[in-house]
């Protein structure tokens, strides 16, 4: 299925900016933020704006087509992986990765009078080329 469609069948009208955010966003495992996407896109898309890229990002999240990473200590972020995973976050360097292979809670049951729309599961530490003995500091 083609980008347009995709958006198209989400009930989002698939312009050539639209169609190129949710490109860029797709592309990436780097969960970029929206000024991220803009730099990226803007060389090309001279016409393109800070605030089309973060209209977009939200509907794009509100369609479900992509989801919304509010991590303490980072910018907003999203991520075009909308399957059920946990994110993690280095406290020293910032970057954003998926945890595979965790098994990821159910969505907690509400009480009474309260709808869960989203959960969102996420851990931060040190990665890999931050944490002593690894990569470098």
């Amino acid at each position: 299925m083609s980008v347009a469609d995709l958006l198209k069948n989400s009930g989002i009208q698939p312009s050539h900016q639209r169609i190129r955010i949710f490109e860029t966003l797709a592309a990436t495992k780097a969960h970029p933020s929206a000024d991220s996407i803009y730099s990226q896109l803007s060389p090309d898309l001279p016409t393109l704006s800070r605030t089309t890229v973060y209209s977009t990002l939200d509907l794009l999240a509100r369609k479900g087509l992509a989801q919304r990473l509010a991590l303490s200590g980072s910018a907003l972020r999203y991520d075009a992986d909308v399957s059920r995973h946990v994110h993690f976050r280095c406290r020293a360097c910032g970057a954003i990765s998926d945890l595979v292979g965790i098994d990821v809670p159910p969505v907690p049951e509400a009480p009474s009078g309260y709808v869960v729309e989203c959960s969102q599961f996420y851990a931060e530490g040190l990665c890999p080329s931050c944490a002593p003995g690894f990569g470098h500091q």
